[in-house]
């Protein structure tokens, strides 16, 4: 008994090579493009805070009340240049923050958006930006980094942070010794994990 796998508006049938392969095209997309297509991919940026001391400063928390995981493919940081600093500038994240000004004073983040023009997809999550001393005052540890303190991007690749319902990231800035004015911005590149 023979068995054709074919289009029934067109008539195609698949072909079958000599070695009994089925022979097909394809087209392959990253999880990440997905999203993108199907609206699921988000942008968050602080817009600019400006740091006016050398203390750390909890610009960014992110807090996933939806049913589906995050998952943060990079954090980025645009550091502009500091006036009297001198030095390296310390970035901290931290795991499932709850307390602090920077979640308390609850200011919204500049950008939160959809990467598709097209999608009118909008996460469910709580997302703010801090000041000059927002303080976070519990969570564990993540990451840390040293950057260098000359304006620039800095863009880092997290190997995908999960945060599911009810998890939380939050970001810091220690600024280089002697800082008394450096702006700064931290953005996410997200998706949302409906697969």
């Amino acid at each position: 008994m023979e068995i054709y796998i074919g289009n029934p508006t067109n008539g195609d049938k698949a072909l079958v090579t000599p070695e009994g392969r089925l022979r097909t095209y394809s087209v392959s997309e990253t999880i990440v493009e997905n999203a993108a297509e199907d609206g699921n991919s988000y942008n968050v940026n602080t817009g600019t805070i400006n740091l006016t001391s050398a203390n750390e400063s909890g610009v960014l928390y992110l807090k996933n009340n939806g049913i589906n995981d995050l998952h943060i493919a990079s954090i980025g940081f645009l550091l502009g240049n500091s006036t009297g600093g001198t030095g390296d500038l310390e970035v901290k994240v931290y795991k499932n923050s709850t307390a602090g000004t920077l979640i308390s004073g609850a200011t919204d983040v500049d950008i939160l958006e959809n990467k598709n023009g097209g999608s009118s997809n909008t996460l469910t999550v709580d997302c703010y930006k801090g000041a000059e001393g927002s303080t976070i005052t519990d969570g564990a540890s993540w990451y840390t980094s040293l950057l260098a303190g000359s304006a620039r991007p800095y863009v880092i690749s997290t190997g995908t942070i999960v945060i599911p319902k009810g998890g939380s990231v939050s970001v810091s800035i220690t600024p280089q010794a002697s800082n008394t004015s450096m702006n700064v911005q931290v953005f996410l590149s997200l998706i949302e994990y409906t697969l």
